[in-house]
């Protein structure tokens, strides 16, 4: 099972980083993707509104291992 890299990076603190499975990782891609106000790993709470950006690195998603990024609050 791959494991993934994720980093949360909030607007006014340090980064949180989390080891997901590849399967966990696309699961949090696409929940964050139908514009969640929050969502959780590994028993965690996360709101979008405390994040800039959320990155995943060397996931297999859409038939592709890719770093992903997600920015919000653009």
């Amino acid at each position: 099972m791959n494991k993934i890299n994720v980093t949360l990076f909030y607007n006014d603190s340090f980064p949180k980083k989390y080891v997901l499975s590849n399967e966990e990782a696309v699961d949090l891609i696409h929940l964050i993707k139908e514009e969640v106000s929050e969502f959780e790993i590994k028993e965690n709470s996360y709101k979008i509104e405390d994040l800039s950006s959320i990155a995943f690195s060397d996931v297999d998603y859409e038939g592709q291992v890719q770093g992903v990024t997600i920015k919000f609050n653009e």
